[in-house]
């Protein structure tokens, strides 16, 4: 997106981020909220949830667990 002259804003960050949680993507969306996070944005009610569900399960994923 950046390459063709747009960038990606807050609502494309989450919704990526959204999309690899569902698929079970951890790492790949823990990147993409550090990247998310330093350009300015911030997550969204929904992907925050998202992320606080995946520490409070069972068995938490430990890439999460690192970042946050």
């Amino acid at each position: 997106m950046d390459k063709n002259g747009c960038p990606p804003n807050h609502f494309t960050y989450n919704a990526i981020i959204q999309g690899l949680l569902q698929h079970n993507e951890i790492s790949k969306a823990t990147e993409y909220l550090q990247t998310m996070v330093d350009k300015g944005f911030s997550a969204d009610a929904t992907t925050a949830t998202m992320f606080v569900n995946l520490l409070s399960a069972d068995q938490p994923d430990k890439t999460v667990q690192e970042y946050f």
